[in-house]
């Protein structure tokens, strides 16, 4: 039976809030239209009720798009609100998708009379819908606020594929949250509170009642994830963009040793500079952050060898992050030993360090039993930089700012430079939580984006930034 009006849960007042879901199930179409539904048509995009494919009923409403990869169609509803008091709500339909190549989601935005007052989406509740599954039910959960007077509601298909939608419903959940659930969302809330960079600016009155509405209902530590993305949700309002909560199958695959991650290259360039590539490096494994800075170190090592090197280009404009110490292990074939920045929380200023002692040479736990270092320590270094230039392959770049002969070519980095510490959770996931930024050895504080010494314009016919730091490299 198609769940066309709202579902109250038991323990649910008997004064429904909420007014009805109209045409949940798509069965009511006019002129080959899903009544009580807006879209507006995208280029590209094919939006038809589908009586060949659906979950319960006769009909559903699929979006299909073949050809643009970056554009996005959604189709909405309004549903009037009045209610006297914070409410939990939860949103869900039954999605299936075909080769979904960006995203698929439901989505609601909550409006008071002028404005709206909050918004989300499966992916910002930790459920992200791609590639190609059967029916299944999403749900998304809000705390509603008594000012709130409309929800406007819907679904959307971003990039390629095929999404069918059915059985869209509302639910008012007042039941208390079970045990499992509510004991990792207090865990969670707690780590944030007393560790968090940003949780002084936090309203916790505001985000108890709200954690209390919105943790109604659940039952599993799996259905406390929407509250723990809300919990991160308002770290990202009150600046903190690097925060997230890691699953408990990518925490254990980022202690193992690596499959395969990328590793970084080296090649001789003209006017005998040396380049070295250094990629994102994303586990804590010991063996794996020995092989991946030794690796950058054995570059290094024939470069200069085999050359008569004028200078060096480290290219970091790739470098999306992870796990900095390997990174920075690799290139101390170029570092000063000793403090190379610091990780500043008030008044605290705690130095990560480059040290060597014979052949062996270490940053933080990322050891190089064979390590090198350059003949020519005067030579010119210059780092690449850019917008993918994130989180470690920032704290890296910050590592080489102050030293001697050294220089930043490129264009201002991603803005991570926020150093997050991980906090094991007792479901096995983790939370990956901003508790410092950084300072250079000079201690200069770095918050947001690291504009480089020499800002380059992108070309589309050429390196730029390369022939930038290639001439300063070989100017006399």
């Amino acid at each position: 039976m198609k769940h066309i009006i709202i579902t109250l849960l038991a323990a649910v007042s008997a004064a429904p809030s909420f007014c009805q879901v109209q045409n949940g199930g798509f069965e009511n179409i006019q002129q080959d239209r899903p009544v009580s539904w807006f879209f507006q048509p995208q280029a590209g995009f094919t939006n038809t009720v589908d009586s060949t494919r659906h979950y319960a009923g006769k009909r559903s409403f699929k979006i299909s798009n073949e050809t643009e990869k970056k554009a996005f169609q959604s189709f909405s509803q309004m549903v009037p609100v009045t209610i006297d008091g914070i409410k939990k709500i939860v949103i869900s339909a039954l999605l299936k998708t075909d080769q979904v190549t960006n995203n698929a989601s439901i989505w609601c935005q909550v409006w008071d009379d002028t404005k709206q007052i909050d918004f989300s989406n499966l992916s910002l509740q930790g459920q992200p819908v791609s590639g190609t599954s059967n029916w299944k039910e999403y749900t998304l959960s809000f705390a509603v606020h008594p000012e709130a007077k409309k929800l406007v509601l819907g679904g959307l298909l971003s990039g390629t594929g095929t999404v069918w939608f059915d059985d869209f419903s509302i639910k008012e959940v007042s039941a208390p949250a079970e045990k499992p659930a509510s004991d990792l969302i207090k865990e969670v809330k707690n780590i944030i509170r007393q560790n968090a960079l940003y949780s002084d600016s936090l309203n916790w009155k505001q985000i108890d009642e709200t954690v209390e509405v919105i943790s109604c209902g659940l039952k599993t530590t799996e259905d406390a994830k929407p509250v723990i993305h809300y919990l991160l949700g308002q770290l990202r309002k009150a600046g903190d963009y690097h925060s997230f909560l890691m699953s408990a199958s990518a925490t254990k695959n980022y202690a193992q040793p690596a499959a395969k991650l990328e590793d970084a290259t080296g090649r001789l360039l003209p006017g005998d500079i040396g380049y070295i590539s250094v990629p994102g490096f994303g586990s804590t494994n010991d063996s794996a952050m020995t092989v991946f800075a030794q690796n950058i170190q054995h570059l290094v090592k024939k470069l200069d060898t085999e050359h008569t090197i004028r200078g060096w280009i480290i290219d970091l404009r790739k470098n999306t992050g992870g796990n900095m110490y390997p990174m920075i292990a690799g290139l101390g074939s170029f570092l000063d030993k000793g403090p190379l920045g610091y990780f500043v929380r008030g008044r605290s200023k705690n130095p990560w360090f480059f040290s060597g002692r014979g052949n062996k040479a270490w940053s933080g736990s990322a050891v190089v039993p064979d390590a090198y270092t350059v003949t020519q320590r005067k030579n010119k270094i210059a780092l690449l930089v850019g917008p993918m230039t994130a989180s470690s392959g920032e704290f890296t770049t910050i590592s080489f700012i102050g030293q001697a002969n050294t220089r930043l070519f490129g264009q201002p980095t991603a803005g991570y430079t926020t150093a997050n510490s991980t906090f094991k959770l007792s479901n096995g996931s983790s939370l990956l939580l901003a508790t410092t930024y950084a300072a250079d050895r000079k201690k200069k504080n770095h918050i947001g984006r690291i504009t480089p010494d020499t800002v380059v314009a992108p070309s589309k016919d050429k390196d730029a930034d390369m022939e930038a730091a290639a001439n300063w490299i070989l100017e006399k």
